[in-house]
């Protein structure tokens, strides 16, 4: 009897383990693939905010590189000017050279008449000495009448003023040649000055323009990491966006067997029990009314990861009311803690249309919906706002159908 009560209740512990080991899979999956993707978008969330400083970084680092540019622009055309200034001053020291020497030739034709001049003079005295009228003394006392006298007088004194003019002029010239002579030295000498002293400052500014282009090379090599680290965090986030999306096809998926199974219904939401009945036909309304400026569009990888929704701003808009894109459930409505999936769009509130579509409206000022909430299509549901991870007041806006996010823009009827 004690030997067929131990078999039985080892059939029945037998019996139980095949039914734990038999129970359907897709009964525990939703709780572990919750926390994959809380996990998962915390890891988003994570690399945004990198992204985002990386972004902020690629722009200031592009500032200072177009400034540092414009300097080194400003020094290359100085230096040209300056070289501009030498060439001019070599062109005027050439010039001065080419009058020295020109002077200098007529300083030497001066000195050849001067020369043949004194030549005559001599050759004259010499033939007054040998008449023996060596001096003016002796050709007034040799005179042999009053009117050879006269003669001999008049002859002495216009040979006298002739070569007296004569050598006075030649004299002059040479002090006139010489006193310029001087003056185009002074000058040499200061436009010598002047080229060491643009030298100098064409030496100075060169190394400023060196040093500039060392800085430009750095800042081109910060650019160049920056760059590489937003591919590698566009990358991150892809495969990132990538798991998510297959979560929420995965999700999607138990929910349709369930529904088949005759189990819970659902279309595709939380466990706050999925639209509330409503079947969305894709046909969405304009979140914002009244402003229609888009930001940044689906799809845009300016901050180096592909955008999953579209940004809706303009001048006025904190504060403009947010309306529901259609009828269906509030799935989450409140603060985005990080880990909950929604960690970095501040106030959001999120919504389970059915049929397989969602909406979230991110960065909100406040919300005027709770979680679980039925509401309608156009109903006010939230406030713009800037909270979050956000650089200003905008509404983030997302459309999932089967849990991939689609560009909003092919869903407003």
């Amino acid at each position: 009897m004690l030997a067929g009560k131990k078999r039985w209740k080892r059939l029945v512990s037998f019996a139980l383990a095949l039914a734990v080991l038999f129970v359907p899979s897709f009964m525990q999956q939703p709780a572990a693939a919750a926390t994959t993707l809380s996990s998962l978008q915390q890891q988003q969330n994570q690399l945004k905010k990198q992204q985002e400083e990386n972004a902020a970084k690629l722009k200031s680092l592009k500032s200072d590189k177009e400034k540092k540019q414009e300097y080194k622009d400003t020094l290359d055309a100085q230096v040209q000017t300056v070289q501009n200034q030498i060439n001019v001053l070599n062109k005027q020291i050439s010039a001065y050279d080419n009058d020295i020497l020109e002077r200098e030739k007529q300083i030497s034709a001066k000195q050849a008449a001067i020369t043949e001049n004194t030549q005559k003079l001599k050759e004259r005295l010499h033939a007054l000495y040998l008449t023996g009228e060596a001096s003016s003394l002796e050709i007034v006392l040799n005179a042999k009448n009053i009117v050879d006298l006269a003669d001999k007088t008049e002859a002495l004194r216009a040979i006298t003023a002739h070569d007296t003019a004569l050598i006075n002029a030649l004299k002059s010239d040479m002090a006139a040649v010489k006193t310029e002579k001087e003056t185009i030295e002074a000058n040499r000498e200061k436009v010598a000055a002047s080229k060491v002293s643009l030298d100098a400052k064409r030496k100075e500014i060169s190394s400023l323009v060196t040093e500039t282009n060392k800085v430009i090379a750095e800042i081109n090599s910060d650019v160049a990491d920056a760059q590489k680290q937003k591919t590698e965090l566009a990358a991150q986030s892809e495969k990132l966006d990538a798991a998510v999306d297959q979560w929420y096809k995965n999700y999607y998926a138990e929910q349709a067997k369930k529904k088949a199974s005759g189990g819970t219904s659902g279309s595709g939401s939380t466990s706050t029990g999925g639209s509330g009945g409503y079947v969305s036909k894709g046909n969405f309304t304009w979140p914002v009314p009244g402003v229609y400026t888009m930001s940044r569009g689906f799809g845009d990888t300016s901050m180096g990861s592909f955008h999953k929704g579209i940004d809706i701003a303009g001048s006025g808009i904190y504060g403009k009311a947010i309306v529901a894109a259609d009828s269906g459930r509030v799935i989450m409505a409140g603060w985005g803690n990080y880990g909950t999936g929604y960690g970095g769009y501040g106030n959001v509130v999120a919504i389970d249309h059915g049929g397989g579509y969602s909406t979230l409206y991110g960065h909100c000022s406040s919300v005027a919906v709770s979680t679980g909430q039925l509401v309608t299509k156009g109903q006010v549901i939230a406030y713009v706002g800037s909270t979050g991870q956000s650089t200003g007041p905008h509404l983030h806006f997302e459309v999932r159908v089967n849990g991939v996010a689609k560009n909003p823009m092919n869903w407003f009827g």
